[in-house]
């Protein structure tokens, strides 16, 4: 009974040894994720603000799956802290596996200019983007990776529109060719592509136009592009008053509404709506 008691324990350790080692074999097999920046995008922007997004790719070496737990996010533009955010996202990577996901912030650049005040005369600026993303790992539990990335972002400042005036080519009691002088300056460091300009003119109350225009004009960087919008009046239909109006010297109470379609000429930027609402008093030119 004896040597059956000691044989019997004498296993046991052997198993209890074994397993142990098969542990510790496991536990040292366990490895920390990978982690990337594999790009930086503009997925979005106007003239007040800008949508960043960085796409983190996560490769998991184990042959089992791990779990993310949630990520912090950090940037900095020209050295100096702007955003900073923490985000509970729970996805599982697959053994062997890898996935991509999201970090997208939004960039206010009125905050912008008054956060970092030597910007606001500057094209670009340089960023450092760091995230610390949390995972559950098998054996080793909570673990907290780095990863993080630098480089170059446009800086946009709104364009400013001015009506100059009106020029009139031709003018009968029938219709009137006028075109319309409009003033784009861009203070930005690209150009720009007008696919289309959308437009509603009223004069002194009253409508006088409405349509299309400026299809493939180019808008020079940091500088002032003349643009002419030609208009055909139709005198009966809009009345002999416009006639009157055409003929005297008087400048004309204006208001012109409407949106530009643009392509903003950067490799990090694409196209997107320039909205125009102007009013004032407008001279009459021949």
């Amino acid at each position: 009974m004896k040597i059956k008691t000691y044989i019997s324990l004498l296993l046991l350790s052997l198993l209890l040894i074994g397993g142990c080692r098969t542990l510790q074999d496991f536990a040292n097999s366990i490895r920390e994720p990978r982690l990337s920046v594999e790009n930086v995008r503009v997925t979005g922007f106007n003239f007040q603000q800008m949508e960043l997004t960085y796409d983190i790719k996560v490769e998991n070496p184990n042959s089992v799956a791990v779990r993310m737990l949630g990520y912090d996010y950090n940037l900095d533009l020209n050295d100096n802290a702007f955003i900073s955010g923490n985000q509970s996202q729970k996805t599982e990577i697959e053994a062997s596996g890898e996935s991509i996901f999201q970090v997208p912030m939004t960039l206010n650049f009125s905050d912008v200019y008054r956060t970092v005040s030597e910007l606001s005369d500057q094209d670009e600026t340089s960023y450092h983007f760091l995230s610390h993303l949390r995972f559950d790992l098998p054996v080793l539990g909570a673990t907290e990776i780095p990863v993080r990335k630098q480089g170059s972002i446009p800086l946009l400042k709104r364009p400013k529109l001015d009506v100059q005036n009106l020029e009139i080519k031709n003018l009968s009691l029938s219709g009137a060719d006028v075109v319309l002088k409009l003033a784009f300056n861009n203070p930005n460091g690209f150009g720009l592509d007008i696919n289309q300009l959308t437009y509603d003119l009223q004069v002194n109350g009253d409508q006088w136009a409405d349509g299309t225009a400026l299809q493939d004009v180019t808008i020079r960087e940091n500088g002032i592009t003349e643009l002419d919008i030609p208009i055909s009046l139709n005198i009966s239909k809009i009345g002999m008053s416009a006639y009157r109006i055409l003929s005297g010297s008087e400048p004309l109470d204006y208001q012109l509404k409407g949106h530009f379609k643009v392509n903003a000429l950067h490799e990090l930027l694409g196209s997107t709506n320039l909205h125009l609402n102007r009013s004032g008093k407008i001279p009459v030119g021949r």
